[in-house]
C-alpha cells in the first residue's frame, strides 16, 4: 500500500515535468516556425499572409493523395543567383487508396461548393443593402423634390397676391387722385363764382 502510494506520487511528479517539457519543446517549434516564415519573408520577399496561404494550399492538395506528418511540414524559400528557389520537405506516413483519393476530392469539391454558396449568399446581402440604399436615396430626393415643388407652389401664390395687392394699392391712389383733382375742380369753380358775385356788387 505504502509503496503504492510513493509510486503514484512518483508518476503525478514525472508527469507534471514531462508536460512541462512538452509545452517548452512546442513553444520552440513554434517559435522556430515564426522565424523562418520571417527569413522567408526577407528572403524571396513574401508577405506573412501569402506564405501562411501557400502552406495551407499544399497541404490541403498533398492531403488528398497521402497522409502526411502536418507539424512536420518545412518549406523553404532561398533565392539562387537570379531566381527564386521553393524546397519542401513533407514526411509522408502513407499513400492513400484510389477510393481515399476519391472521397478526399469529393469531399474538398462539397467544400469548395459550400464555400461559393456562401460567397454568392454575402453578395446576395451587399447587393440588397446597394439597392436598399439606392431605394432611400431615391425616395429621399422625391421628398425633396416635392419639397421644393411645394415651395414653388408656395413662392408662386405669394407672388400673385402680391402682384394682386399692388393693383389693389395703384387703382386706390388711381381713385384718390381723381377725387382730389375734381376736389380741386369744385374749389376753383366755386372761387370763381365768388369772385364774379364781388364783381356785380361793386
Amino acid at each position: 500500500m505504502r509503496e503504492n502510494i510513493f509510486a503514484d506520487l512518483y508518476n503525478k511528479v514525472i508527469s507534471f515535468f514531462v508536460s512541462n517539457e512538452e509545452t517548452a519543446e512546442q513553444s520552440k517549434i513554434a517559435a522556430k516556425n515564426r522565424l523562418k516564415t520571417v527569413l522567408l519573408q526577407d528572403r524571396a520577399g513574401f508577405s506573412e499572409r501569402a506564405i501562411q496561404m501557400l502552406k495551407d494550399d499544399m497541404l490541403l492538395c498533398i492531403s488528398k493523395y497521402m497522409d502526411i506528418e502536418e507539424d512536420a511540414f518545412e518549406l523553404e524559400i532561398s533565392p539562387n543567383e537570379d531566381k527564386t528557389v521553393l524546397e519542401l520537405s513533407i514526411p509522408v506516413l502513407r499513400a492513400k487508396t484510389d477510393e481515399e483519393i476519391d472521397e478526399a476530392i469529393k469531399q474538398d469539391e462539397e467544400r469548395q461548393k459550400e464555400k461559393a454558396k456562401e460567397i454568392v449568399e454575402q453578395l446576395k446581402d451587399i447587393v440588397e443593402e446597394k439597392v436598399q440604399e439606392l431605394t432611400s436615396e431615391n425616395e429621399e430626393n422625391e421628398e425633396i423634390k416635392e419639397e421644393e415643388e411645394v415651395n414653388e407652389e408656395e413662392i408662386s401664390e405669394e407672388i400673385k397676391e402680391e402682384e394682386v395687392v399692388e393693383e389693389v394699392n395703384e387703382a386706390i391712389e388711381e381713385d384718390i387722385e381723381e377725387t382730389l383733382k375734381e376736389d380741386e375742380k369744385v374749389l376753383e369753380d366755386a372761387e370763381n363764382k365768388e369772385k364774379s358775385k364781388k364783381k356785380k356788387n361793386n
